[in-house]
């Protein structure tokens, strides 16, 4: 029960409205509640244009995440969301929705019992710098004419900066630092594995171990020289020749320390559900045992130009991440998750709270008593 301005922490496995000072250190500041005019406000601080890491993944995970379930029925997706199923989170990295020459984005339907997390959420972009920027060979042997080096993969030293750079995407030091493009994109493909549901609605691809074969550093899916513009992509991805949305994986999936990335391609043709889950005959498969057979279902609705997730009772919930400040009224509420920790946030009247209050009190009174 919190009357105002609190910050709410994390120490280990438990979260705490506030601690002492000397009980600070290794703590982690999850969100703000702040008392404004009567209101209040949650402020989840969730950082932008951060790099796709392991520690960064990790910080979102113990921020506030909406729960798509029980008082939160639904959720409209649009461009930049990041959903949750189970353990396993994803980016609706790139949506296109045309409608003749014009160009729309995923909408949310103008419905009074839309969640204003729904429509903030909307106008925000993607935390993670998706596109890194690295160095190539050729602007160090600018600055050093002398310098020579191979490719780690081919063994040759011929630059073409425009078509086939050769670039440093990793961790890898002395002799070993710098790759071709195409060396990388072509060692890749021999990994892709490319499957397509039954109803070729959607097409996904997965490559076990996209990362470095000496260093393990994860590789980016998309990357661009040093003060240039021009995009690379390690992965063919093909663009259908109609509505789709593209999922991309942000987990780093640590197998032997090694990151595995999933990309799915959605057709928007039609308005039958797309289902998501571990059981086969799911049209995007997720192999995570926390992610349940039938996990959750999008569908989309061309009149409106939205995409609706649902959660389908599952074990360990859908979640999308609340990227901004959430402003909430009287007897307004919803649910939401830090870690793995269920939150049921709600405004309520201060002589009803305070009955609340006495009541939790009574209730540990009685356990000690009883202990």
């Amino acid at each position: 029960i919190i009357f105002n301005n609190t910050n709410i922490i994390k120490k280990g496995k438990y979260i705490y409205q506030e601690i002492p000072e000397s009980e600070k250190e290794n703590k982690e500041d999850l969100f703000f509640i702040k008392k404004q005019d009567e209101k209040y406000i949650i402020e989840n601080n969730v950082e932008f244009n951060m790099e796709q890491n392991e520690e960064n993944i990790s910080k979102i995970n113990n921020k506030l995440w909406y729960v798509i379930h029980n008082g939160n029925k639904k959720y409209f997706l649009t461009k930049n969301d990041i959903i949750k199923l189970g353990r396993i989170k994803f980016l609706i990295e790139e949506v296109s929705i045309y409608s003749g020459d014009t160009q729309y984005e995923l909408s949310i339907p103008n419905i009074s019992k839309i969640s204003k997390i729904n429509k903030q959420n909307s106008i925000l972009g993607n935390p993670f710098n998706l596109i890194k920027e690295v160095n190539s060979f050729i602007d160090i042997v600018n600055n050093n004419s002398e310098e020579k080096t191979l490719c780690k993969i081919c063994y040759t030293e011929e630059i073409d900066k425009e078509n086939n750079p050769m670039v440093h995407l990793c961790k890898c030091k002395g002799g070993l630092n710098y790759a071709h493009f195409d060396c990388i994109k072509q060692w890749m493909k021999t990994k892709l594995q490319i499957k397509e549901n039954e109803k070729k609605t959607v097409k996904s691809y997965y490559i076990p171990s996209f990362n470095c074969e000496i260093c393990k550093t994860p590789y980016p899916y998309k990357f661009k020289l040093l003060n240039e513009n021009k995009i690379y992509e390690l992965i063919d991805i093909e663009r259908p020749k109609c509505n789709y949305i593209i999922l991309e994986s942000l987990n780093q999936i640590k197998e032997k320390n090694e990151n595995n990335k999933f990309i799915h391609v959605i057709k928007l043709i039609n308005e039958e559900d797309i289902t998501i889950g571990r059981n086969n005959m799911a049209d995007i498969k997720i192999n995570d045992i926390s992610v349940s057979r039938i996990h959750a279902k999008i569908k989309f609705n061309f009149s409106q130009k939205s995409l609706e997730i649902k959660d389908l009772k599952s074990k360990f919930g859908t979640l999308v991440l609340i990227k901004d400040k959430v402003e909430l009224k009287f007897s307004e509420g919803f649910f939401a998750q830090t870690g793995r920790t269920l939150l049921g946030i709600k405004v309520i009247k201060k002589e009803e709270a305070k009955i609340n209050e006495n009541k939790y009190k009574n209730n540990i009174n009685e356990e000690e008593a009883i202990s």
